[in-house]
């Protein structure tokens, strides 16, 4: 999805690297004395957009739409439109704009509605602590969002941006032999609409449109293409075999039965700039394609469901911290694996040998028949917490074995289980509460260290999944009775 999913992660695109890639390959290669005029609806983070650019399409030439508040702000403040137009309301109010420039406005207006978002989440540790962050550290966050919008603006001089439905932005354009369109649609029905929900309390000036349903609307704008005057491109996440065109120029394996395609109702002359159909391969079977297809918050994980345990390079792991890690702390280490779900990378685990191949002092000696749970992060869901999940099969020796192999078995073997540190301005971290012993609380300028330490677990997969959800739902009915009370 376009937008940010947590603190520090601003502006992250819908497409993949490899998708990248090819956009740009045919941006360079693209006739720019025939195609003059870029068209780009849904254009969420303007992420395709900035290829263009750098491939020397001039942005003065760009017309962009969408239909989410997000894309509203950053797009009116891009075109240099009236950001007070959006009529942006908060629980029935108008949201003053500041007295300020038009970039910190638009930052504003984004931290409101990401912190209304936020807040709309269930109430499960994850939404709680990033909302809390929000609210302690708001000078920051809007800081960092005036910084990367400001970094926008430079990049998109004279981009024309409306909030307007992506399917009459395409018929206004489509008959014109000299425009490009290209689009990025969600990839599971209202995928904008639950990423950017605030439980009804943000209203605005949102336009007419018609939710996208990726089962038939693929198909529908792929056909609805044909014989059309504009070149289209449009990317596609759906299972293997499901591709809307019979001809797609590009494809790139997300994971398993899972495939990314660009679509365009001309092949041929996308062909004729790249050379003919190309597929990104992803890398050798012992490592996951970056990305996975991330995890859907809706998404719920049941007994029957299907749990891979995957060795990753570092920059693999970083992706998904990337997106989810709040407030990113852990240094990446050697041992990385990529937790996957029913197909969907659902969470990351990072081992080190540290504290057995370079033993920490001061009275710590105990720690050498431990090695280092760096991080166990899972994505952010709806119905539970994922994390916890993670850590549990973190703690499993039989988890890490996939990792430490050759002579890193032998640190393995010799080791009783794992350690971990955890800066936090709380006494405890109530993620590892009933997973992990605390050993050592010590105070520091910004809140507590803290030190934990777990034996080896002897649980199956299957095991840790049962023992996880049974206690899901004692923490659900609990936090149910709390709030009744």
């Amino acid at each position: 999805m376009p937008g940010f999913a947590a603190p520090g992660v601003l502006f992250a695109g819908n497409s993949a690297a490899p998708d990248r890639a090819f956009y740009r390959t045919v941006f360079n290669k693209l006739p720019k004395d025939i195609y003059t005029r870029y068209v780009e609806v849904g254009v969420g983070s303007f992420a395709a957009t900035l290829v263009a650019a750098a491939a020397g399409i001039p942005p003065t030439s760009m017309e962009t739409s969408d239909v989410t508040l997000y894309t509203g702000i950053v797009g009116t403040l891009l075109s240099g439109g009236d950001l007070a137009s959006l009529q942006v309301a908060l629980d029935g109010e108008p949201v003053p704009l500041p007295d300020a420039d038009p970039i910190d406005q638009a930052a504003y207006l984004l931290y409101v509605q990401w912190l209304a978002r936020l807040q709309a989440k269930p109430e499960v540790d994850y939404w709680q602590s990033l909302v809390t962050d929000l609210i302690e550290r708001e000078a920051d966050h809007r800081a960092r969002l005036r910084d990367s919008l400001a970094g926008l603006t430079a990049r998109l001089p004279g981009i024309q941006f409306r909030p307007q439905c992506m399917w009459d932005h395409i018929d206004q354009v489509a008959h014109d032999p000299h425009t490009i369109i290209i689009a990025a649609p969600p990839t599971y029905k209202a995928g904008f609409e639950r990423f950017f929900d605030t439980g009804g309390r943000l209203d605005w000036a949102e336009p007419p449109y018609s939710v996208f349903d990726p089962e038939t609307d693929m198909l529908r704008l792929a056909r609805h293409m044909e014989g059309r005057a504009a070149l289209l491109m449009f990317l596609q996440e759906d299972r293997v075999g499901k591709a809307a065109h019979e001809r797609p120029v590009f494809a790139h394996p997300l994971g398993p039965g899972a495939c990314a395609y660009v679509i365009s109702n001309r092949p041929e002359e996308i062909f004729s700039y790249t050379g003919g159909p190309k597929v990104a391969l992803g890398a050798s079977r012992a490592y996951a394609p970056t990305p996975l297809p991330i995890i859907p918050p809706s998404h719920e994980v049941t007994a029957q469901s299907r749990i891979e345990l995957i060795p990753v390079k570092g920059y693999e792991c970083d992706y998904y911290r990337n997106l989810w890690m709040h407030r990113l702390a852990a240094a990446p280490g050697s041992y990385n694996m990529l937790v996957a779900i029913d197909g969907f990378a659902a969470g990351v685990i990072g081992y080190g040998a540290e504290t057995m191949t370079r033993p920490y002092p001061h009275g710590k000696s105990r720690w050498q028949s431990h090695l280092l749970l760096r991080f166990a992060f899972g994505a952010p869901n709806d119905h539970a917490r994922l994390t916890r999940l993670v850590t549990m099969l973190a703690l499993r020796r039989d988890t890490a074995k996939i990792l430490f192999t050759g002579q890193s078995s032998i640190l393995l073997a010799a080791s009783a289980g794992l350690v971990t540190v955890e800066m936090t301005r709380h006494p405890e971290v109530k993620g590892l509460r009933g997973l992990m012993t605390l050993e050592k609380r010590d105070k520091h300028p910004d809140g507590y260290k803290l030190s934990y330490r777990a034996d080896w677990a002897a649980d199956t997969v299957d095991e840790v999944l049962n023992r996880w959800l049974t206690k899901e739902a004692a923490w659900r009915r609990a936090s149910r009775r709390s709030k009744t009370a």
